[in-house]
């Protein structure tokens, strides 16, 4: 599976179950902070996290 922010690729994780996204950004340990500041963002909104289960 995938993790998007907008069209931002921000991690993958490899699962047999669907999940919440606050349950995969864990998985991935992502980082709040760091990812606004490699994209120049001045907040989040967590309603723009997606999740791929395409596999593609």
């Amino acid at each position: 599976m995938k993790v998007y922010y907008e069209d931002i690729l921000v991690g993958e994780v490899v699962t047999n179950q669907s999940m919440t996204v606050d349950a995969a950004l864990k998985l991935i340990g992502f980082d709040e902070e760091t990812f606004l500041s490699e994209q120049g963002f001045d907040a989040i909104d967590y309603n723009d996290f997606n999740l791929d289960y395409s596999g593609n």
